[in-house]
């Protein structure tokens, strides 16, 4: 049996949904099916758009180094970081981690490259991962077109993420304006924020709304539940940075 290490923390209620989607997402008729999970709630590693934002990760890196040397000491095979913002460092983590690191930014390009054909994708996330374009960097690299928010909608974007993160709200009226202008014309939203993953949205824009750690725990559960030969196979599609 295959063993998963999550990085969580970033925020606290993000890695606990994503187990959430894991548990559900998971073919097991016992308890035994499932596979096993090393969950670190690492709320103490720093803020990540500070970093981004600083030009310095040290701090950042340094954090998720300890949670990678825990998951070497315990035979974990895979580790997903529960946050987006975190992926403009992805690189130098891989590099120093001997466990495969799933990327969630290729996997969510590579998802939506294949199901949205010419629909218009517009990015909702932290002003860390906006300003980093480590989405734009997939998207190039991969081949989709992706679209950013007005200066305007990104800073209520980013309010409405550390309100989450504050208080645990899940449902923010204020974003349903956003969410109405960016679905006209059947456009795609992509959530590419943990804690916009977390949130109740209306039902009328579930169907033009795509998140990317929904298409993480459909993927990694994927991943986990493959046998060997197949795990070391999905393993270049669904780790690695953008060429």
């Amino acid at each position: 049996m295959k063993k998963l290490g999550i990085i969580g923390g970033m925020g606290p209620l993000a890695g606990c949904e994503f187990y959430r989607m894991l548990i559900e997402q998971t073919p097991a008729k016992r308890d035994q099916d499932h596979f096993d999970v090393i969950l670190s709630g690492h709320a103490s590693i720093p803020d990540r758009t500070e970093a981004v934002e600083s030009g310095n990760g040290s701090r950042l890196i340094s954090a998720i180094a300890q949670d990678i040397e825990l998951f070497s000491q315990n035979d974990i095979d895979l580790i997903a970081m529960t946050c987006n913002t975190s992926h403009s460092f992805y690189g130098q983590l891989q590099e120093l981690s001997p466990i495969p690191l799933f990327n969630m930014v290729k996997n969510a390009v590579l998802e939506l490259k294949e199901l949205v054909a010419e629909r218009e994708v517009t990015l909702f996330s932290t002003r860390g991962t906006y300003k980093s374009e480590v989405y734009l960097l997939y998207a190039k690299a991969l081949g989709l077109s992706l679209h950013y928010p007005s200066d305007a909608d990104q800073e209520l974007i980013m309010h409405s993420i550390y309100h989450v993160k504050e208080t645990q709200e899940t449902r923010i009226p204020a974003l349903d304006p956003l969410l109405d202008t960016y679905t006209a014309n059947h456009g795609i939203v992509l959530f590419a924020c943990t804690e916009l993953s977390v949130l109740d949205v209306p039902e009328k824009f579930c169907n033009n709304i795509a998140d990317s750690m929904q298409m993480m725990a459909q993927a990694v559960v994927k991943l986990m539940t493959a046998d060997d030969a197949d795990f070391r196979y999905l393993l270049s599609r669904y780790t690695g940075c953008a060429e």
